[in-house]
């Protein structure tokens, strides 16, 4: 993962160069896959023992230090395990406050500078909604912050998606009923201990009754964000779905939003959408689909491309590819495929991809020169797993 220096970097070119204001539409080129084999990337997985009673949730990093988000079998469920390798995870004090807390699975768990903050969510209420509930705090103890129901829930509200940081400042992300069309993403900033939900409508964020937007994951860019999501056009006699991302200088906005280049696939699924993205200093990549195919854009300089020669994968349905990871300079790419994943790497235009740990990926890190990954059975019971993959 590259620091806030590196995130900043690639922010002032993004936003400098004038490639936000531009679009491009569904008859861009198809992207070059490979057609022919690539080469192997051996891998070895081993599952990494928590503490009885645990299971895996979510990870995050914060230079050498790797944490573990978990749920454990017994009261209060919610537990973040801290450490520099296997053998060194320990506890981290947590402070449940409300009712909910005590309850509450980890969405994601974000780290910076020895600052941890964290959205955790567990079904309740008459109707079965997620009560969210957000922390905050240090490896020496993280704390609830108690919100107003009104922050995250009540008439109008969606889901929660993720947290990233702006410069030193945590954005939480989701969605919100729109003032005038469907729901709009939303993002909420805070101030002292208090979240407050930022205006859409109206804004690149808004929907409008001929395009619905909405974003999946919120990722840093230095002192602003990068959101990945689609774009969901509605047009006499058709809907089409394309992938998009919408960045921001600071917390605080102004949003502009990239539409990614794709291809309709002459047959099968049409769903085009930007999964996750990460940036170092010379450009984003960002991860996602195009009918049901694993794909990746490039975005940086004065130009938004497919990268060449993807391997052509085929990636789980109603499944996410997750964040792109760096180790040792070549990039690594978690994909949910069949019943369980390929982990691709590239290095160049050279591609190589090997077979991910069981289960469905769902949090990945690059730790050293090795990445961890989190995985999913049927039954939701999450394992830790690492492998060397450099």
């Amino acid at each position: 993962m590259t620091g806030v220096k590196a995130r900043s970097l690639m922010l002032g070119v993004l936003v400098g160069s004038g490639l936000l204001v531009g679009a491009c539409s569904t008859d861009s080129p198809e992207p070059t896959r490979t057609t022919g084999p690539t080469s192997h990337l051996g891998l070895s997985w081993q599952r990494v023992a928590l503490p009885p009673g645990l299971s895996a949730v979510t990870l995050a990093s914060d230079d050498s230090t790797v944490l573990v988000g978990a749920f454990s079998s017994e009261r209060p469920h919610p537990r973040i395990l801290v450490g520099t390798s296997p053998t060194t995870l320990r506890d981290v004090p947590l402070t449940p406050r409300s009712p909910y807390a005590f309850e509450g699975r980890w969405s994601q768990i974000v780290a910076r500078d020895g600052h941890i903050d964290a959205i955790a969510g567990a079904r309740g209420g008459a109707h079965g909604n997620y009560r969210w509930t957000t922390w905050s705090g240090t490896t020496t103890g993280v704390a609830e912050q108690e919100q107003p129901f009104g922050v995250f829930g009540s008439y109008g509200a969606g889901d929660l998606a993720g947290m990233a940081y702006a410069g030193t400042s945590p954005v939480i992300l989701g969605a919100w009923q729109s003032d005038r069309t469907g729901l709009d993403i939303a993002t909420w900033n805070r101030t002292g201990p208090r979240w407050a939900r930022q205006t859409s409508t109206g804004t690149p964020l808004g929907s409008t009754p001929s395009e619905l937007v909405g974003a999946t994951a919120i990722t840093s860019g230095g002192d602003g964000l990068v959101l990945s999501g689609s774009l969901t056009r509605l047009e006499p006699g058709s809907v089409t779905v394309s992938p998009a991302v919408w960045t921001s200088p600071d917390a605080d906005g102004p949003w502009t939003r990239v539409d990614l280049p794709h291809a309709v696939p002459s047959q099968g699924s049409t769903l085009a959408e930007a999964h996750a993205a990460t940036c170092t200093p010379h450009q984003c990549l960002v991860a996602g689909t195009v009918g049901g195919r694993f794909s990746l854009w490039e975005v940086g300089g004065t130009t938004t491309t497919n990268a060449p020669g993807i391997p052509d994968i085929e990636v789980t349905e109603n499944a996410s590819v997750l964040p792109p990871v760096s180790v040792d300079g070549k990039d690594d790419f978690v994909v949910p495929s069949g019943k369980g994943s390929k982990v691709l790497q590239r290095s160049g235009e050279d591609w190589s991809v090997g077979d991910g740990p069981d289960g469905t990926p769902v949090s990945a890190i690059a730790h050293g020169d090795e990445v961890w990954v989190v995985t999913t059975d049927a039954q939701g019971m999450g394992t830790l797993w690492r492998s060397r993959v450099a």
